[in-house]
């Protein structure tokens, strides 16, 4: 079968990991941490980014009932979303950085995550955020486990990192099927391109980075719009100045 929805519940079970059986928990050296804390205070806020998912794609879901394939890539994000917390958290409390995530943490952010999410609803955008705020974490997820001294967590992230590509993919397709039907969509997803922000900022305001201006983060960024729309992004964004 062709479908959407199948391939992408595919591609996710070729990827699957578990957090108990694939990270050797056993074999982390904190020693290989030592001034590496910005790094571990990164992860720790991207631990939280990550424990915003259910409030961020419960919208998602909500607004997009009526497509299956949509249903099957969120709940996929939603689990492997939590997956990603999971690994990230149980890294932290291993290494013993402080300070530590709590449930009442997690709790408050995601509070006040909705409370301040009063901007209108749009589908496209959302979509938008998505898939490019997916697109940025791979490479957040990449660098840092390039960057860390610390062997057990550069292989954790490799694995995030590969379901973060897969992610950005999953939304990018739900975005090209509507754009097949609506071709006046592309307009709507470059404008949505120019605009973006992460939807992480949400959740805890500035969202880190692990390589300020990424070159390699910024073209694929760009390239990715262009696949979807057809049109160089930097021509699009030539016409809006």
């Amino acid at each position: 079968m062709n479908r959407l929805y199948a391939r992408h519940a595919q591609a996710a079970d070729r990827g699957r990991w578990s957090v108990e059986r694939d990270v050797p928990w056993c074999d982390i050296d904190p020693a290989r941490l030592r001034g590496e804390s910005e790094m571990l205070a990164a992860l720790r806020t991207a631990a939280l980014i990550e424990a915003y998912h259910p409030v961020h794609l419960q919208q998602l879901l909500a607004e997009t009932w009526d497509d299956v394939d949509s249903g099957v890539v969120f709940s996929l994000e939603l689990y492997e979303g939590f997956k990603h917390f999971h690994a990230l958290r149980t890294y932290l409390d291993v290494v013993g950085y402080q300070p530590a995530l709590s449930d009442d943490e997690i709790v408050e952010m995601r509070r006040a995550a909705r409370e301040s999410d009063d901007a209108p609803y749009d589908l496209i955008d959302r979509l938008v955020e998505f898939m490019l705020s997916e697109h940025l974490a791979a490479y957040f997820f990449r660098r840092i486990s390039e960057q860390t001294k610390e062997p057990v967590l550069a292989a954790m992230l490799r694995l995030i990192t590969a379901d973060e590509v897969r992610h950005a993919q999953s939304a990018s397709d739900l975005l090209a099927k509507r754009i097949a039907v609506e071709p006046w969509l592309a307009s709507k997803v470059l404008d949505a391109a120019t605009h973006f922000r992460h939807f992480g900022e949400r959740a805890i305001g500035e969202v880190p980075v692990a390589l300020p201006g990424d070159p390699l983060a910024i073209r694929t960024f760009a390239r990715r719009i262009e696949r979807l729309c057809g049109i160089r992004y930097v021509d699009h964004l030539k016409e809006a100045m």
